[in-house]
């Protein structure tokens, strides 16, 4: 009590103004750190303090006890929190459209992974700004308010601000017609980011009535009693930098360095057209890329037109739901398998492995024609928990969590769970090579991941700076002998392509090319089996679903060296000129 009474004494001496100046700087204290680390012009980094400081500053000054307003402004207060935790995950980050919607589309189990991991940021931030209620309190409850002197000469400050930031607001508009303060200033861009996000929401929530009379006019060209299967392996969060396939020094594929590459292509140069799950897998399973986005919410995916055409289909996952796109494309099959609700009760915890039964199943049936998806959850965090530990490679010798001290031990988990990807893929092409089907089989992941990489020290995806190993992601084709043999002009010019510039919407176009079906929506020159397939611009769906060329993302060196060293190809600027939506 001692100790209370002389805090008590102590602030009470200091005064209102003391309090003031407190409470300003907590308000601003997101604006400064984003200023520091956030990647955004200069003129961005400028206005965040000298525009935001002084509208802070005449808030508070609305009444004589800034406290009072201070608590009325709770809900900003919490958002001031949650953006400075993001900042310990994503550095450079402000709370993007693609994180908003990740609360409405993340399953709790998802969720309680990544925030187990973050909990001392999470108290930390939270203890910071619980002490700033208890100033807070402290001057709602202190009869001296500020003096007018101190109101008039602080309030002369503050528009002395503004009248120097609105003309540099100004001018720099006039010389950047693209800046905008909704983009560049917190936290006006993270309200602005709740609207787009409140638009994606209503969009997705209206999906079933958008899409009812979507229809593909699928035909197949083959005749219908031939037996064959296609295979779709959805990845997740899988990196092509960190796949010894692809040159990764550690032994992270064994099984596919290994296989006789025959049957095997791997195509080096595919880059991803979003890092977001909810975007990129829409984005492979339909007609619908970064170029028509506004798309989706018309048309029906992949499952839909090989049912069209007289396939079997089967969607299965072991993916939580995510109440998007994703899972409005799943149920379109004529199976839908989320394994971790029909397995949760008789297993704890779930690995991609356990689909394998289902697949085996199919194959198995009397369907002559069989498209199958199946939707890892691959390498996403928790790593450790995407695979036994038992059949861990690379040592973990501790509990780790989401922080740069744990980087090594980070990095090896997450290697791990590559590994187990590689023994998925072949145990799925062992099944089809002894099965008595034709068969072909895709897999590509929807984006990459940060594993604290270099010193810009950046952790998972879902950024709006996205980065070299979010972007680079692998991409592979296997066929058995005698599909091959049954089309081998289809398996040749996938082989010519097997280093082309690549993105991940040519998936749909070439699983439909691959299997024979005939559709208005297919896109030879998108399809990685056509002789007609032609490399160009290639384009990103940025966090706010801008269609922008990848040359137009503003790389920092980082990532442009590894574009360099791993062969990836850059459009010359003259060519990007697709239009922004």
């Amino acid at each position: 009590m001692q100790l209370w009474d002389r805090l008590r004494s102590v602030t009470r001496s200091l005064g209102q103004g003391f309090y003031y100046w407190i409470l300003v700087l907590a308000l601003l204290l997101p604006n400064i750190v984003l200023s520091i680390v956030m990647q955004q012009p200069m003129i961005g980094r400028v206005l965040n303090i000298l525009l935001m400081l002084p509208l802070y500053m005449l808030l508070l000054l609305g009444v004589k006890r800034p406290g009072r307003i201070y608590w009325g402004l709770g809900v900003l207060v919490l958002l001031h929190a949650f953006q400075l935790v993001l900042l310990t995950i994503f550095s450079g980050s402000v709370v993007a459209v693609d994180m908003i919607l990740n609360l409405f589309t993340s399953e709790p189990d998802e969720a309680g992974e990544l925030l187990s991991n973050i909990l001392w940021p999470i108290i930390g931030v939270g203890g910071f700004y619980l002490l700033t209620f208890v100033v807070a309190w402290l001057s709602a409850r202190d009869r001296r308010g500020l003096t007018p002197r101190f109101r008039r000469r602080t309030g002369l400050v503050a528009l002395l601000c503004l009248l120097i930031a609105l003309p540099t607001y100004i001018g720099a508009k006039r010389r950047f017609p693209y800046l905008h303060l909704r983009a560049e200033v917190y936290p006006m861009s993270v309200f602005y980011n709740m609207y787009l996000a409140t638009k994606k929401l209503h969009q997705v929530l209206h999906y079933d009535r958008t899409s009812e009379d979507f229809t593909f006019h699928a035909q197949s060209e083959r005749p219908r009693e031939e037996r064959e299967i296609y295979v779709l392996i959805l990845g997740e969060t899988s990196r092509a930098y960190s796949w010894s396939l692809y040159g990764y020094p550690r032994s992270t594929t064994p099984r596919l360095d290994s296989m006789d590459r025959s049957g095997l292509i791997t195509f080096s140069d595919v880059l991803t057209q979003s890092n977001t799950t909810y975007k990129s897998i829409p984005i492979i399973l339909s007609h619908a890329d970064a170029s028509r986005p506004d798309e989706l919410p018309r048309v029906k995916g992949i499952l839909s037109a090989f049912r069209e055409a007289g396939f079997y289909t089967a969607y299965i996952t072991n993916q939580p739901g995510n109440h998007s796109y994703v899972d409005f494309f799943a149920m379109q099959g004529d199976e839908h398998h989320p394994i971790r609700k029909e397995l949760r009760k008789t297993k704890r915890r779930l690995y991609d492995s356990d689909m394998l039964p289902y697949l085996s199943r199919l194959m198995a049936s009397d369907h002559a024609k069989l498209f199958v998806v199946l939707h890892t959850y691959g390498s996403h965090f928790s790593y450790r928990d995407r695979y036994p530990q038992e059949e861990g490679f690379f040592p973990i010798d501790h509990r780790y969590s989401g922080s740069t001290a744990d980087s090594l031990m980070l990095r090896n988990a997450y290697d791990n769970a590559i590994r187990q990807t590689d023994k998925f893929i072949t145990s799925v092409i062992d099944m089809l090579a002894s099965g008595d089907r034709a068969a072909s089989m895709l897999y590509i992941s929807d984006h990459g991941e940060d594993v604290f990489d270099d010193d810009r020290e950046r952790f998972l995806h879902s950024s709006p700076d996205v980065s070299y190993y979010q972007l680079h992601v692998p991409l592979l084709l296997w066929s058995s002998s005698s599909w091959r043999q049954a089309h081998p002009q289809l398996f040749a010019s996938a082989r010519a392509n097997e280093r082309e510039a690549i993105s991940s919407n040519s998936v749909f176009h070439t699983l439909l090319e691959l299997a024979g079906i005939r559709t208005p929506y297919r896109n030879d020159r998108l399809s990685l089996v056509s002789s007609k397939f032609r490399g160009g611009v290639r384009f990103y769906l940025n966090d706010r679903y801008e269609c922008v060329p990848i040359e137009d993302l503003d790389l920092p060196e980082e990532d442009l060296r590894l574009f360099r060293e791993k062969g990836l190809k850059f459009t010359p600027p003259s060519l990007s000129l697709a239009p922004r939506k």
